[in-house]
């Protein structure tokens, strides 16, 4: 029976090993076929990625060449798979590493986005791109320039004004500020968004109808306005039931707080089903709750109540429901409608601006491949991109987005319609990547999918943490996954098959004997001696304290944040309250560097000489840092400010305002002595190639380059690198990494997050729903803020969508955090805190089965806690682990060298060359011409090797015109004929010395300044060296001590037998120069 081929995926919890398996599986390829690496292609998301797994490929295919014992792993997996015995393996090996390094740039490890870019360049010329295209990374900074250049081109009459004017209008009516830039550029990225790209072409059409917009917007606001009327007659109805029986609503049971208010909530608008409060029940039930027992007017009420009001309240109660789901959608389909007439004329200025500037933008390759692969061009693209790749291996596969699979699709049926070895890698549970696009569920719906056959398979064993961390998280989120699941189900009344399945392969085994690890969670709260966050930040400083005197190493500390906020907080308060160093990328930013700083602010000075603030901040950091004086920068503001500069940057500020960017920088830093001031280098390394980048596609002009440095520039971080310190980092850039100790402080933040800038684009025309009614079908897609209105709307469907999928972010958020400890986890949560992980956290806690943990608590009386802590296990110190070398040789570690950053300044002369000088000579007098013919023969003598190369230089000197007449050649060759006679330079121009025609040599001078020289020719034969300089006038003694520096120079370059030598031309005279060496 034929076997078909298979897609291998695997199911790689954290911690499972799955960097190993890749890498196997790529090797076990190369040992079968040493050209494999040809056919495959291996993506993964982060340039990080990439570069572990090509070093991890490489290292072990030469740890296996080698027979290192290191690689005795990957050797066992592939002999139990192969035909090949050690030996064969080994030659395959060696093969297989000798052909990677030698055809590099067929070894296909890539992220998604350099191989999207790689396919553009291949359709540049199908899709009528330039040949000189720039692939653009940066989409927010194309969307503010197109934004601002949309906003210059409005004029009186364009109807984007109009619109913008009416937006304004809508927002001051609404108390809110009326500079609408900000708020555009942030909804502008919605054209990067892929549900717009992908479903609102059909919006865009509609769009382009003027008057579409405001026939909606009027059909949705005369909805919204008669549901509203509709509810207002029923109060009005009650009150004249009321009036004409005598009565007023303060007599009825209650008072005003009483049924009355609820007809006064819903005349004003308040639709929501809390206003169905308990005294609604009571009064649908029975006529006695709407009376008191002693109330004068107690029947007449009750036989109204029966009568009149009942009926009444269980009509209003009737069409509240109705009527609130119109008003919420109304209002949640207007608010961005303004917003939304305005995205396409910004789609529309992105894409001209785009096409201007010969630019493509990386996100819209996803698209353009999408949109001809789903009309029908699949094999064209195929044959220009998939006919030398046979395998695909893909890497964290539950952050790639609908559309990049889409596109891989492609790739993935091709290669398995002819050979086995596409593999998938993925984890649900570290899917927290969705606002990027990414997209768990397609590697949920794997199974279900008929294109491919699947063989799923999942690492279940965690080689990174010890027993009791595996053994909590197990617990921890099975637990996690049944409250949640819980909650879906009492409110929708059907299982959360989502979230059941996402974490269906949560539980690990452990390789480990020994029960070891060390769990803690502390539930705090605010009291009257101090806040939370204050208590949070107390009790981490401690808890890092104690760990360190406990024989915790702080380079095995890791501190994780939800937000990078956080950061500058905590770091601030280890500062100013501890004695460790707190190191993260975000303290490494560039505006921390205090010699960079100082650049920037002697720019400021040379663009606005009226800045004070920037000139006072540049004088003091020049005296505090660089000279030592500690003069405070009140001081400086008070007096001259240029009294407190260097003296030449001062006199010098004309010319310096005329160079260029990058020198000017080099300048500014040799005139503050900013060499002076230490542990700037690597700021400096970035700084300076930061600058360069810039200057490949930016003038010197020094006013942009400070709006670039303010824009974006000075957030540019430089790796942190070796650093001692215990590192801060947030979830995010955390994800792939391990601690041995993890603290994990303010595990406090929201299961949903409902702001306003959340925004989904919502469906619900075509769905056949109940939700499915006009007018909101209308639109193909609609943008709506994210909030609990939503569930009383016609979006409810999608509110319940992301509701859900905020859960599992949030959810996959705690997985990630908990499972990069090794050894120790530490965790502080926010007590009483409900509809936050810290709510969550504590009810899985006390839900967990079998692991129990050791549980105390401080609070008092009444029942408050002020702190609960749960621990488990005891805690494990730092190992005293000899750091041994590999014997690897692709994996030994570079020894760092200590750098110095300095800036040698050399002076450029200006020299107009001879031949420029032709252009603007005029009648030569008898000397002028002597002159002339010495130039001539000067540049003949220095430009030739030997004398047979006479004829081509005098045919270069006619081709550029320096010659001008046939009878100036004859003389000038008949002269060179003549000169070449002299026994000695016929030697010369032998061609058997090897020749230095005209080479500067390079040195310091006593003060330490370069200098150069240049000698008109210095040969070489059988260990002698002869420099000689031409000459073409009368003798001079100058001319003797300028050939003995030359001779020095030679000496101190190593040269040991030196002679010199003086060419009189005109004279045909040699002169041998006596030499010494010093």
């Amino acid at each position: 029976m034929e076997k078909h081929p298979q897609l291998l995926v695997y199911k790689a919890s954290a911690g499972s090993g799955k960097t190993f398996t890749l890498a196997v599986q790529y090797i076990k390829l190369l040992i079968e076929d040493p050209r494999a690496y040809r056919k495959i292609l291996a993506v993964t998301f982060t340039n990080k990625a990439t570069a572990e797994m090509k070093e991890r490929i490489l290292s072990q295919l030469y740890g296996i060449a080698s027979g290192d014992k290191d690689s005795n792993r990957y050797l066992k997996e592939i002999l139990k798979t192969t035909q090949k015995n050690e030996a064969e393996v080994r030659r395959a090996a060696s093969e297989a590493l000798h052909n990677i390094i030698h055809d590099y740039s067929r070894f296909r490890i890539e992220t998604i986005d350099s191989f999207f870019q790689s396919v553009m360049r291949n359709l540049a010329r199908e899709l009528e791109l330039g040949a000189n295209l720039t692939i653009e990374l940066n989409n927010s900074e194309i969307l503010s320039d197109a934004v601002d250049v949309l906003i210059e081109k409005l004029t009186p009459t364009s109807p984007v004004l109009l619109w913008l004017l009416e937006y304004i209008d809508e927002r001051i009516a609404d108390d809110r500020r009326w500079n609408v830039s900000g708020e555009i550029k942030s909804f502008g990225r919605n054209i990067f968004d892929e549900s717009y790209i992908e479903k609102g072409s059909g919006l865009r059409k509609k769009l382009n109808d003027s008057s579409f917009i405001p026939t909606y917007r009027k059909k949705l606001q005369d909805i919204r306005e008669e549901a509203l009327e509709e509810m207002k007659g029923f109060n009005q109805q009650f009150t004249e039931v009321l009036e004409a029986n005598g009565l007023k609503p303060e007599e009825l049971k209650g008072g005003s707080r009483g049924i009355g208010s609820y007809f006064n909530k819903i005349a004003n608008g308040n639709l929501s089903r809390e206003v169905r409060n308990a005294t609604v029940e009571k009064c649908l039930q029975s006529e006695d709750d709407w009376t008191t027992k002693t109330s004068a007017k107690r029947e007449l009420i009750r036989t109204l109540a029966a009568t009149e009001l009942i009926p009444l309240l269980n009509a209003a109660e009737k069409f509240r429901p109705v009527n609130n789901l119109l008003v919420n959608s109304c209002d949640l389909s207007l608010r961005y409608l303004n917003n939304l007439r305005l995205l396409t004329h910004i789609d529309d200025e992105v894409r001209l601006q785009n096409q201007l500037h010969n630019r493509f933008l990386l996100s819209d390759t996803n698209a353009l491949l999408h949109n001809l692969i789903r009309e029908g061009d699949a094999s064209f693209i195929y044959e220009k991109i998939g006919t030398t790749i046979d395998i695909v291996m893909i890497d964290e596969f539950q952050d790639t987005s609908r559309m990049q699979w889409e596109n891989f699709r492609l790739l993935l049926e091709e290669s398995l319609s002819q050979k086995e070895g596409s593999l998938i890698v993925g984890d649900i549970k570290q899917s927290i990547y969705r606002w990027r696009n990414g997209d768990w569920k397609i590697l949920a719906g794997l199974g279900h999918d008929h294109s491919f056959r699947i063989n799923e398979q999942t690492l279940e064993t965690n080689w990174r943490s010890e027993a009791n961390i595996i053994s909590f998280n197990n617990e921890l989120f099975t637990a996690a996954c049944r409250v949640l699941s819980a909650r879906y189900e009492e409110e929708l009344e059907e299982p959360c098959e989502q979230l059941t399945q996402a974490y269906s392969d949560v539980c690990q085994k452990t390789p480990k004997q020994t029960e070891r690890g060390y769990i803690k969670v502390s539930f705090l709260g605010d009291t009257q001696e101090e806040s939370y966050a204050d208590a949070t930040l107390r009790q981490l400083a401690e808890e890092v304290s104690q760990l360190v005197a406990q024989g915790v190493h702080t380079e095995d500390i890791a501190i994780l944040v939800r937000k990078n906020k956080t950061i500058p907080a905590i770091a601030d308060y280890f500062d100013k309250n501890t004695p460790y160093r707190i190191v993260s990328d975000e303290a490494f930013r560039l505006d921390a560097s205090l010699a960079v700083c100082m650049m920037i602010d002697g720019l400021r000075f040379l663009t606005s000489p009226d800045d004070r603030i920037a000139q006072a901040r540049l004088a003091s950091a020049f005296q505090q840092e660089v000279l030592r004086k500690d003069i405070s920068l009140n001081t400086i503001l008070l007096n001259d400010i240029s009294d407190y500069l260097p003296a030449g940057f001062m006199l010098q500020t004309e010319e310096l305002r005329l160079m260029p960017l990058y020198e000017l920088l080099e300048k500014l830093f040799v005139m503050f002595d900013m060499e002076k001031i230490e542990k700037q280098d690597a700021y400096l390394c970035a700084f300076f190639d930061a600058v360069t980048e810039y200057m490949q596609n930016n003038s010197s002009e020094l006013t942009a380059f400070i709006a670039f440095w303010d824009e974006k520039l000075h957030e540019k971080t430089i790796p942190s690198g070796e650093i001692d310190g215990i590192r801060i980092l947030s979830i995010h850039k955390s994800k792939g990494l391990e601690y041995h100790t993890v603290l994990l402080p303010f595990c406090d933040w929201k299961m949903e997050n409902e702001t306003n800038n959340h925004l989904i684009w919502c469906s619900v025309a075509g769905t056949g729903k109940e939700t499915d009614i006009p007018p909101f079908n209308e639109l193909d897609i609609v943008p709506v803020n994210y909030s609990s209105t939503m569930a009383d709307s016609v979006y409810c469907n999608s509110y319940q969508e992301e509701r859900l999928q905020l859960w599992i972010d949030n959810l996959n958020l705690l997985y990630v955090a908990f499972t990069r400890a090794c050894k120790n986890l530490i965790i502080w949560s926010r007590a009483n805190q409900r509809g936050t992980v810290s709510s969550l956290l504590y009810e899985s806690i006390t839900q967990m089965n079998t692991l129990k943990m050791e549980r105390t608590s401080d609070g008092n009386e009444e029942g408050d806690t002020g702190e609960e802590v749960f621990e488990y296990g005891e805690l494990c110190l730092s190992e005293k682990t000899e750091q041994s070398e590999s014997s690897n040789r692709l994996l030994m570690h570079p020894s760092p060298l200590p750098l110095q950053i300095e800036s040698l300044e050399t002076k450029i002369e200006f020299k107009q060359s001879n031949r420029s000088a032709d252009f603007i000579r005029g009648e030569e007098d008898n000397q002028e011409q002597y002159i002339r013919q010495g130039q001539l023969l000067h540049y003949v003598f220095a430009s030739i090797e030997k004398e047979s190369d006479m004829p081509q230089a005098f045919e270069r000197l006619r081709f550029e015109g320096v010659l001008e007449t046939e009878e100036q050649e004859m003389q000038i060759r008949k002269l060179a004929t003549w000169a070449m006679n002299h026994p000695k330079v016929k030697d010369w121009y032998s061609g058997e010395w090897t020749l230095y025609n005209e080479c500067s040599i390079i040195y310091l001078d006593e003060d330490g300044t370069m200098q150069t020289r240049r000698p008109d020719r210095v040969m070489m034969k059988n260990g002698e060296a002869v420099v000689v300089d031409f000459k073409f006038g009368n003798k001079k003694e100058t001319y003797n001590e300028q050939v003995r520096q030359y001779m020095n120079l030679l000496a101190h370059m190593g040269y040991k037998h030196i002679r010199g030598y003086l060419w009189y031309v005109f004279a045909n005279e040699l002169e041998e120069v006596s030499w010494k060496h010093s």
